[in-house]
């Protein structure tokens, strides 16, 4: 497909007018291309210019680009279509000279990989792109609705059709920009843009309110504006964490260098910031106290050890600590290597069900999801194990839960966390995976470090991605807790929280990773609680671990759009916003102990080694996850 146009100097060249599918004939990525027929693989585009004597601007509108489509003109390459699934319009300079007399050819070059993207309109604007990104001048000023002093935020600002704008932001040392996004370290920004109609939304993550204005700005118009963002979300006595956190500057990859991803965790209120590039101890209080965001969260050293068989991240690591051999492929050596960091008190497993280097930590021939039999279980060293990574999702949410669940009743003690594992400013929005911690937060900058770690060795944590859930055993027993010296009965609270912007639509209750109690949850976004549900339910006849989890319908706005699958096993795309507990340890026999289901199936097999029969009449009182256990170890039964 080709089109022909003239330069018509002064104003924009149109190359394409209309909404193009670009990907591979015949298959499809997501199933919402099944039916849309390609247009093209790869885009060709013909025109009549003349030589550009001054840098001119490409505008391309794009939307699900996941690979690299590199754009060339007359050979040579602008740069590539920005990575993002969100609808946006991106922006290229075109370098003196690269136009020429006479016919011109821009070319997007399509990956080896199939990736089903929209591109179009594209056009030519014949003045830098520094005049493009100019004509109106905005400035925001975002404040707390209670205490009316500026906070740390996140603006995001569209056109009316939802495409983000491409701006600039000032002052430099003060905010962090990409196309549509700003954060703002001290609530404050001037934005560059084109008159025009657009949408900015402005928010501070989980916990707080979105703020929305409408406007539209004037050539030379300068606005300013005020924009007061409420805490939503009553989140006292947990502290908001993200323990898998990336900078350009260690990790190598990604677009946020570190200055910038100090804006960024003070812009979505995470108080406790965990660096964990690759393979790399980076300490981030030097640069928070640099940029001057020292007040908004505590800083932890870190490291992601990234290996050929697992990639774990430990925390916190004490200054002037070796770094552990990323080589190492063997656990039984690799994680006492890591525990014996100095400063280490936590070990995660990161993304367990992502292939790197050929290798899932729980999949393949590692691991057995319905008994949670590890091949590695004597080396299992760990402390918690990630069941969401916003950066890095499952195409099935629960997928992640049931391993957890299953590794719980193996007899496992690994606690459920969340994390970004975010290496960029804007594409993957740090923080929407978080951890909630058991500890006291009346001041962000100075935690107790000591009762964190403790909280995470307990399994004091909430798993949040746009929801939190919270969950109590007779009024007496929260996460974490053996609930000991029960009745008869148990009275189970589940308690449901989120911002006005989230919605809740479910909850379940699950016992040893079984599903016992379900509840619909009628959400008409209403902010802070969403929902309070109480079952009574009888004292179970063993011990189990109870779990919560809420779920809802995903946020598709640009300002928090929750992201596709990272490696998809579906092509259907159903994603959803999410909190969970972890669990509370019900000691049904009153031993003051927790069996696992393991541990109780070992039990029965001792006692009737020798009795089939009497062991499946044994069996009868217990639920499935002991049976499981049962045929594990003995799979003639």
């Amino acid at each position: 497909m080709t089109l022909v146009s003239t330069m018509s100097w002064g104003q924009d060249l149109s190359l394409e007018s209309r909404r193009l599918h670009l990907g591979k004939v015949g298959q499809f990525e997501w199933e919402i291309f099944q039916h849309q027929p390609v247009d093209a693989e790869r885009l060709e585009r013909r025109f009549q210019s003349t030589t550009n004597d001054a840098e001119q601007t490409l505008k391309i509108w794009q939307r699900d680009v996941k690979q690299t489509w590199t754009v060339l003109l007359n050979g040579h390459r602008l740069g590539a279509l920005t990575l993002a699934e969100t609808a946006l319009e991106c922006i290229l300079a075109v370098p003196a000279g690269t136009l020429r007399d006479g016919e011109n050819v821009l070319v997007i070059e399509a990956p080896a990989a199939l990736d089903d993207i929209e591109v179009g309109p594209l056009f030519l604007y014949p003045k830098p792109v520094s005049e493009a990104l100019s004509g109106a001048t905005l400035h925001v000023t975002v404040i707390d609705a209670d205490e009316k002093r500026p906070l740390p935020c996140r603006l995001t600002l569209t056109r009316p059709d939802g495409t983000l704008q491409p701006l600039r932001a000032a002052p430099e040392a003060d905010v962090s920009s990409r196309v549509g996004v700003v954060y703002a370290k001290a609530g404050k920004a001037q934005i560059s843009l084109p008159p025009g109609d657009y949408v900015l939304h402005a928010g501070r993550g989980f916990e707080w309110g979105v703020a929305k204005h409408q406007l539209s700005l004037q050539a030379d118009e300068r606005r300013e504006l005020t924009l007061s963002l409420k805490r939503e979300v009553d989140t006292r006595g947990w502290i908001a964490a993200d323990s898998h956190i990336h900078t350009l500057t260690h990790s190598g990859h990604g677009d946020a260098r570190i200055e910038e991803r100090m804006i960024t965790i003070a812009g979505e209120g995470i108080e406790l910031a965990v660096a964990t590039d690759h393979n790399h101890h980076t300490d981030y209080a030097p640069t928070a106290a640099s940029v001057g965001v020292t007040e908004h969260f505590t800083a932890v050293t870190g490291n992601e050890v990234t290996t050929k068989h697992g990639h774990f991240n430990a925390f916190p690591i004490a200054a002037g600590a070796g770094l552990v051999n990323h080589q190492e492929q063997d656990w039984g050596k690799l994680l006492p290597a890591i525990r014996a960091t100095p400063g280490v008190k936590v070990i995660t497993l990161n993304h367990p069900r992502d292939l790197h280097s050929g290798f899932v930590p729980l999949g393949g021939l590692q691991f057995n999801s319905s008994t949670g039999r590890h091949r590695h279980a004597a080396s299992l060293d760990i402390d918690a194990l990630e069941v969401i990574t916003s950066g890095a999702l499952q195409s099935d949410i629960r997928l992640l839960y049931r391993d957890w669940f299953a590794l719980l009743n193996r007899g496992h003690r690994i606690a459920a966390v969340a994390s970004s594992d975010t290496h960029d400013v804007s594409r993957f929005i740090l923080g929407q995976g978080r951890t909630y911690v058991a500890a006291q937060d009346a001041d962000p900058a100075m935690l107790d470090l000591d009762e964190i770690w403790r909280s995470y060795q307990q399994g004091r944590l909430l798993v949040s991605m746009g929801l939190l859930t919270n969950l109590k055993v007779d009024g007496r027993f929260g996460v974490g807790d053996l609930a000991t010296g029960l009745g008869a009965e148990m009275r189970i609270e589940a308690v449901v929280s989120g911002p006005s912007w989230a919605q809740a639509d479910r909850l379940e209750l699950y016992a040893n990773g079984l599903l016992i109690r379900q509840q619909a949850i009628h959400d008409d976004h209403q902010p802070g609680e969403k929902a309070c549900v109480v079952w009574t339910l009888p004292k179970p006849a063993h011990d189990v671990h109870l779990v919560a989890i809420a779920t809802g319908p995903a946020i598709t706005e640009p300002f928090w759009e929750i992201p596709r699958p990272y490696q998809a096993t579906s092509k259907t795309l159903t994603p959803q916003v999410i909190g969970s507990t972890n669990p509370i340890w019900v000691d049904a026999d009153g031993d003051s102990q927790f069996q696992s289901a393991n541990a109780i199936a070992r039990t029965l097999m001792q006692k009737h080694s020798n009795d089939a029969t009497a062991l499946r009449e044994a069996l009868k009182p217990y639920d499935e996850s002991v049976a499981v256990q049962v045929q594990s170890l003995m799979p003639q039964l």
